[in-house]
């Protein structure tokens, strides 16, 4: 009786809080601008907005508000930014005040009192034998209110956890069961990707995730690979399916027969989504790899044709691409040549590959078949600029550097 009177009187407190709130924001009218920052409370899986005014806040710094559970000590989780008004986003409020030194000797002080009240809770579960794990303690209100969350397979009758809470804390107590998504917002983490997990930190309700987006990027369906630390589907898949189910309509569909530009016709095994290339066994038994300008939907196999079943030898040809450009430059190294815009002196020259150059004559090395040398003969030596060769047609390349000729040339110290 006590913890519902309690309760009751919660609700017409917050009520007539609401109520007070609205009527002072009535003056706003639909499409006016408002200057709003977003604050979230430790425990929360979500952030709220509230009103800026003329004040001035810096991220992260921790501030007295008025949250869904009371008043609490919350930090600021975004700059400020501008937005229409809209009746929906009703009850505004306004941040009280900084947090001083003493409501933050107060948190942490409530934090000791969470931890017992949580080896409590723990201990009358047992003694009531009720199928529910408690995941963490919050007290709020400036330790006038105990909210302990919990997850459950289902519904719970905690009365009679409730009255010995009360009875043991003399304070007022709520429960709540949440998902383990909630859970894992609440209380924080580290991802996969090192970085802190995202519905923790910025996102403000969970993107709905399905094993079918995970197939859709070709992800190993393999639970600790594909499972955020929460044992869901991570909120992050969400995020590439868009350019993934893109790239995906511009390529062939698995296991379809189709005939590509050059007149080969096999069957698609496998496809490079982000590459934009897909391999393909042909009617002879090659795998080849194919760029996507090399599939047109408009070429169709001839009628009747049947694909061949078995093939005696098969062939695996994929270490080159078919359809894409055969003239372009790629780097072999990380570093890069770096030269102003403005500056045109650079000449590149590239000597046959059947040419060979006598090194004492010329003074540089001997080309073996297959190398192909890119000399840069800069007028102006500009400090900073890196000397670097490139890979031509996805040929080999050697290094032009007379340092490194001498160092070979000259006998070990030794």
């Amino acid at each position: 009786m006590q913890n519902q009177t309690n309760e009751e009187s919660n609700v017409d407190i917050d009520s007539s809080h609401n109520s007070i709130d609205e009527s002072k924001e009535s003056k706003f009218k639909p499409g006016q601008l408002l200057k709003l920052i977003r604050v979230r409370f430790p425990g929360n899986s979500k952030s709220f907005p509230f009103l800026v005014g003329k004040r001035v806040f810096m991220y992260g710094q921790k501030v007295v508000a008025m949250s869904d559970r009371g008043m609490d000590i919350g930090y600021i989780n975004s700059l400020p930014y501008e937005i229409e008004f809209q009746e929906s986003m009703l009850p505004l409020r306004p941040i009280s005040k900084l947090a001083t030194d003493e409501d933050l000797e107060k948190q942490k002080e409530n934090k000791a009192r969470e931890t017992e009240a949580e080896i409590i809770c723990i201990r009358l579960i047992d003694k009531h034998e009720l199928n529910m794990n408690l995941t963490h303690v919050e007290i709020i209100q400036f330790g006038k209110k105990a909210v302990f969350y919990f997850n459950a397979p289902a519904r719970v009758d905690f009365r009679g956890l409730v009255k010995d809470l009360v009875s043991e804390l003399k304070m007022r107590i709520e429960l709540r069961q949440i998902s383990v998504r909630d859970r894992a917002a609440a209380l924080g983490g580290v991802g996969a990707c090192g970085l802190q997990t995202c519905c923790s930190s910025f996102l403000k309700q969970y993107g709905t995730v399905s094993i079918k987006m995970a197939k859709n990027q070709n992800l190993a369906l393999i639970p600790s690979k594909i499972n955020g630390v929460c044992g869901q589907l991570k909120c992050c898949i969400r995020y590439e399916d868009e350019v993934y189910t893109e790239k995906r309509k511009k390529l062939p569909e698995e296991q379809s027969i189709i005939k590509v530009k050059n007149g080969d016709i096999g069957k698609v095994t496998k496809l490079h989504i982000m590459y934009e290339e897909f391999e393909m066994i042909t009617d002879r038994g090659v795998i080849k790899k194919y760029f996507i300008n090399m599939f047109d939907p408009k070429l169709k196999t001839p009628e009747g044709y049947v694909f061949p079943e078995r093939f005696k030898h098969v062939t695996n040809e994929t270490s080159k691409t078919i359809g894409k450009e055969e003239n372009s430059i790629y780097f072999e190294d990380e570093e890069y040549l770096e030269e102003d815009e403005e500056s045109n002196d650079i000449e590149i020259e590239i000597l046959p590959i059947e040419k060979t150059i006598n090194k004492s004559a010329k003074g540089h090395e001997k080309l073996e078949d297959g190398d192909v040398q890119i000399k840069n003969r800069s007028k102006k030596n500009k400090p900073g600029n890196k000397k670097n060769f490139h890979k031509h047609k996805g040929q080999k390349l050697r290094r032009n550097n007379s340092n490194n000729r001498n160092k070979k040339n000259k006998p070990d110290s030794k």
